[in-house]
């Protein structure tokens, strides 16, 4: 997301942020915070001289797979921050996209089989702010970003399953109110979403963009601008899965396409005391139907503070749901919002899970991110498995803790969070303004069971090499380990 401030201060913003020189988160219940298992192994971060870089908390390799770094900095193809970190998984591949640049990896191995720009990739220039999904509905991979004057936007839809097998020529967006900052895609059974706040027509006003499925894959461009009730901020659209349960889809026939939804904070950036569920139908239309159901939860607000070993760091952006995604009749989502507990201070990753198998939203659970008094928890993202398990990844520093990319499991059963860091921190964020805009989570449609999160650290490369992206499979852990990390 561009922030409008920096583009009126620094000449040279891009989407994507600021440019820099390479040189140089039933009825409602109480949420509890979450803190990881105790007895576990943890591996130091690199530490910085002069500074003790000892974790807020211990973390367990165990529930992670396969752990690779992704696109850094100097391999970006911009000179810019915040990356724009996501990934999406299917297929035996792994395809993430920064700004501006998209690589894909192989999933077992982490070798990468296509790295290039996205000027590359569209067939023109892009301005980034670029996602990518894969949809198993569908077996196709999507990526959305800016096009080259930031007034219009980009899709790409592949061919077929396979990424390396090349996508359709992309379309080209260009009724969409000019400037469509913070763009995020989703989809159902019949059609791709991509909601972005406008700054070009509609006062930052959540705007969606419905596109007819069928037409899409067969190469023609059919789709519908709508506005729905002022939201500013963020209202990504779901990413609503098939289900592997026949049954469940048997018994549940009004959740089996016809419908999207939406998950937002329900206010302003600065806070709140509920968050807002949005049922779209009728989007393959220019007269869309929204419904609004406002959900109470723990009161949140923008954070005001995190640190670093050494110095302060921003908490921009917060308080802005970045993804949602659905399982048989569950939407989940998070945030990174201040709570009460510390007087709201730090950021802590809020995380939401909803129910809409009826067609109306109840809000089953709410949990807390919070490794520890003076930890602030960042870029958070949540997915959910077929037994209720919750994949989490989140950013974390304190002042004993570089930026770090940590991931958790929240059991559904034994309502623990088993935690692991899958990228230790190893450096000062020098350029104290933006840390990111968000992070992904998926369920590996493969078995799911397994999550793959794609997020950013902060390596020990300097200005050099400002920000890292770090890539990491994960899953629950055996009933026996879990059991030894109990602790008392």
């Amino acid at each position: 997301m561009t922030a409008t401030g920096q583009r009126s201060i620094v000449a040279l913003g891009l989407a994507c942020g600021l440019v820099l020189v390479p040189t140089g988160l039933a009825a409602q219940s109480q949420p509890v915070p979450l803190t990881p298992a105790s007895g576990q192994d943890y591996e130091p971060a690199t530490q910085d001289p002069g500074f003790h870089t000892k974790p807020p908390h211990q973390g367990t390799r165990r529930i992670i797979d396969q752990s690779y770094d992704g696109v850094d900095f100097l391999g970006s193809n911009c000179g810019c921050l915040p990356p724009d970190t996501n990934a999406a998984v299917g297929n035996g591949y792994i395809v993430e996209t920064v700004n501006v640049q998209i690589r894909i990896f192989d999933k077992a191995t982490g070798s990468i089989l296509l790295d290039e720009p996205l000027e590359t990739f569209f067939g023109s220039h892009s301005d980034g702010d670029v996602y990518v999904v894969y949809d198993d509905t569908a077996d196709r991979w999507y990526v959305s970003a800016f096009d080259s004057t930031e007034e219009g936007l980009f899709l790409a839809v592949s061919k077929d399953g396979n990424p390396l097998h090349g996508f359709l020529p992309t379309y080209h967006l260009t009724d969409v109110g000019g400037f469509p900052d913070y763009q995020k895609p989703g989809f159902n059974e019949d059609a791709i979403f991509i909601s972005y706040n406008d700054f070009g027509s509609g006062g930052a006003a959540a705007t969606i963009v419905s596109i007819d499925k069928v037409a899409a894959l067969s190469g023609t461009l059919r789709h519908f601008v709508s506005h729905p009730e002022f939201q500013f901020r963020a209202m990504p659209p779901a990413q609503m899965h098939s289900s592997k349960d026949r049954d469940w889809e048997r018994l549940h026939p009004q959740e089996k396409g016809g419908v999207e939804w939406f998950v937002s904070t329900d206010g302003t950036d600065a806070g709140g005391i509920s968050i807002r569920v949005t049922k779209m139908t009728d989007y393959r239309s220019v007269t869309p139907s929204f419904t609004y159901t406002s959900l109470p939860v723990s009161e949140y607000r923008y954070a005001t503070k995190a640190d670093q070993p050494g110095g302060s760091i921003t908490t921009s952006p917060n308080t802005t749901t970045t993804q949602v995604q659905y399982h048989k009749g569950h939407l989940v989502t998070a945030m990174a919002s201040s709570t009460a507990q510390d007087g709201f201070v730090y950021p802590k990753g809020q995380v939401y899970q909803i129910d809409v198998s009826n067609g109306w939203p109840t809000l089953l659970k709410q949990d807390v991110i919070d490794p520890g008094d003076g930890v602030a928890v960042q870029i958070p993202s949540v997915d959910e498995d077929e037994n209720g398990n919750l994949g989490l990844a989140w950013m974390e520093s304190s002042n004993t803790e570089y930026l770090s990319m940590w991931v958790g499991i929240l059991g559904h059963i034994t309502g623990r969070l088993v935690t692991s860091v899958a990228a230790p921190g190893g450096g000062f964020f020098l350029f104290n303004s933006r840390i990111g805009d968000y992070s992904t989570t998926v369920l590996d449609p493969a078995d799911s069971g397994t999550f793959w999160s794609a997020n950013e650290y902060i390596g020990d490369g300097g200005s050099s090499n400002i920000w890292r992206t770090h890539i990491a499979s994960f899953r629950f852990p055996e009933e026996k380990l879990l059991s030894l990390d109990a602790g008392p």
